[in-house]
This record gives structure tokens, C-alpha cells and sequence, in this order.
């Protein structure tokens, strides 16, 4: 039988996509190895968590709080499997097509990241961590609303994976300015720790308002429970910042009320139900 053009067509995007979606998921494989060489302390004999001890902050979380990227990168995974399945679906290509490059650019910069954070460059590291989130965000952009279980799965991926790299990319400057020394313009740091907290906060609903993830703000708010857990006495800084623990705790549940309003708000959906209501 002869086949049309359209048909032609439709069979050679099918196999692009297909491609596209295997090698999305090597790349991600890629980029898990190198993030494990860098817990271990193989690139360079210290872990980014040994790194991040070298240069303390008030708003570091609680180390177990990092578990989150347990979560993350297994949602993440699920996902792309669910796109080298499903790649002979339109909705599915387009998906593929849409996220593709922002995904590589976001592995590439996630990769960068672990050398340079390991090498303890910790400047370069903050550009690099700063194209990572924006990739994320491009990515939640083009999200389409999620129909299917693998297609919700995607969204709430996504959207965790944008959200605590917010939060990450937060942290990565205040390392980065205690590495250079910074005096903070003579502002206690206890202070200039509140006012980078209600920063954060204010940022994230800024970028909330664009890409309407509802779950983008829950790593957030665990990320601020894992800080006030460090304020507690029983914590790494033994209760010395009351007002630091008491706003942390506060904007945690913030976060929490502003994922349940923008879930309502989405139509009981990851994100909204009428993508035509939200620029593109």
C-alpha cells in the first residue's frame, strides 16, 4: 500500500520523538552517575555536603531535608520512561518535542554544577545553578494540563524539581557570598537571614503566578521546615535565631496554604485546566 505524505510525515516525527525521548533518558542516567560521584566525594574528596559545611549559612536546611532529591530524581526517571513508552502518542511527541532541549540544557547545567560545586567554585556554581532553574522553569512552561496517570506524574515531577532548585539556587548564593566574605552592608546576619527568607518567598509567588505548578511551593515549604528544624536547640544552631526559626516555620505553611490554593484555583489539577487562560 502507497503511503501519503501526511502518513510519511507522521511515521519519521514518531521515530524523532522516539529517539529524542531514549536519549533524554541516557542523558538523565548520565547525570544521576555524576550526581552520585559527587555525593561519594569522588570528584574531588568532598561531597557537596562536606562543600556546603565549608561555608555555613543560617538558611541551610537540615541535611536530612536533602532527601527530597531521592524523590525528585525517581519522579523524574518515572517520567521519562513514561515518554519512551508512550512516544507513539501526539500528545506524548509533543511533550517530547516541547521539553527536550530545556532537559538538556538543565542536565548540562546540573553536571557543570557538581564539578564546579565539588571544585568548591562556588561563583561559577551560582551561574550554573541559576541556568538550571530557569531550564526547569521553561520546561514547567510547557507543560501541557495533565490528562493521563504518566501525564500527572510528569507535572508533579517537574514542578518538584522546579521548586526545590529555587530554593537551592537560594542557598548556592548565600554559600557563595559567605566564600567571599561578604559583610552583608553591616546588617546582622540574623537579620539579613529574615529578610533573604521573605525574599525567597516573595520570588517564589512571583514565578508561582507564571507557571501555576501546584505543587512547585510543597519542597519549598519542606526546605523551610528543614531550616527550622536547624534553629531548634536540638539543631546545628541550638536555638540562637528564634526569629529566624519562627519566620522559616511561618512561610512553610505559607507555602503549604499557597499549593493547596493554586490546586484549587488549577481545577483540582497539577496545572491549569485551560492552558489557553495562561500565556504560553
Amino acid at each position: 500500500m502507497k503511503m501519503n505524505k501526511q502518513e510519511f510525515l507522521s511515521i519519521l516525527n514518531g521515530e524523532l520523538e522516539k529517539h529524542k525521548a531514549w536519549f533524554n533518558l541516557l542523558f538523565y542516567a548520565v547525570t544521576l552517575i555524576v550526581n552520585t560521584l559527587g555525593a561519594f566525594g569522588i570528584i574531588n574528596g568532598m561531597s557537596q555536603k562536606e562543600v556546603s559545611d565549608t561555608y555555613p549559612t543560617l538558611i541551610t536546611p537540615r541535611p536530612s531535608t536533602f532527601s527530597i532529591w531521592f524523590v525528585i530524581y525517581v519522579m523524574v526517571f518515572i517520567s521519562l520512561i513514561y515518554m519512551v513508552v508512550k512516544h507513539r502518542d501526539v500528545r506524548t511527541q509533543k511533550l517530547i518535542d516541547d521539553i527536550s532541549v530545556p532537559f538538556w540544557i538543565a542536565n548540562i547545567a546540573n553536571i557543570l554544577w557538581i564539578i564546579t560545586f565539588s571544585f568548591e567554585l562556588i561563583g561559577l556554581s551560582t551561574v550554573l545553578i541559576f541556568i538550571f532553574v530557569i531550564a526547569l522553569a521553561v520546561i514547567n512552561r510547557r507543560l501541557s494540563t495533565p490528562i493521563e496517570v504518566g501525564e500527572k506524574i510528569n507535572a508533579a515531577a517537574f514542578g518538584i524539581y522546579n521548586g526545590w532548585l529555587i530554593i537551592a539556587t537560594v542557598v548556592n548564593v548565600a554559600a557563595f557570598l559567605v566564600q567571599i566574605k561578604w559583610d552583608r552592608f553591616g546588617v546582622a546576619e540574623s537579620t539579613w537571614t529574615l529578610i533573604t527568607l521573605i525574599a525567597a518567598f516573595v520570588i517564589t509567588l512571583l514565578i508561582q503566578l507564571r507557571l501555576r505548578n501546584a505543587v512547585l511551593t510543597l519542597p519549598l515549604a519542606w526546605a523551610y521546615f528543614g531550616i527550622w528544624q536547624e534553629h531548634q536547640p536540638s539543631g546545628k544552631f541550638l536555638g540562637q535565631y528564634p526569629s529566624v526559626a519562627l519566620t522559616a516555620i511561618i512561610i512553610a505553611c505559607l507555602f503549604v496554604v499557597v499549593a493547596i490554593l493554586v490546586f484549587f484555583m488549577n481545577g483540582r489539577c497539577v496545572l491549569p485546566k485551560k492552558m489557553e487562560s495562561v500565556e504560553r
